[in-house]
């Protein structure tokens, strides 16, 4: 029987994830302190990693929604105009 080296886990990951997923990782690390403060460390950093990605899409449908919002009132804009021009 050949001795075997266990891979790193995140070298497995597809080449187009890995480096958000490195991203994700550090990002969570910067709650160490809390999620080593709890009784399963490694399930509190899956949770602040969890709250980092949810405020990241809230981030996001607040910009969406302002520019939707932009869109609907040039697109409203140049509907008077043309009204106006006929």
């Amino acid at each position: 029987m050949g001795f075997k080296m266990k891979r790193n886990w995140r070298e497995l990951v597809d080449r187009s994830v890995r480096n958000h997923l490195e991203k994700e990782i550090n990002e969570a690390s910067r709650h160490k302190k809390a999620y080593r403060n709890s009784k399963n460390p490694s399930n509190a950093q899956l949770w602040c990693a969890i709250g980092n990605l949810a405020k990241q899409v809230f981030d996001i449908n607040l910009k969406l929604n302002y520019l939707e919002s932009a869109l609907r009132e040039i697109s409203t804009k140049k509907k008077k105009v043309k009204k106006k021009r006929k």
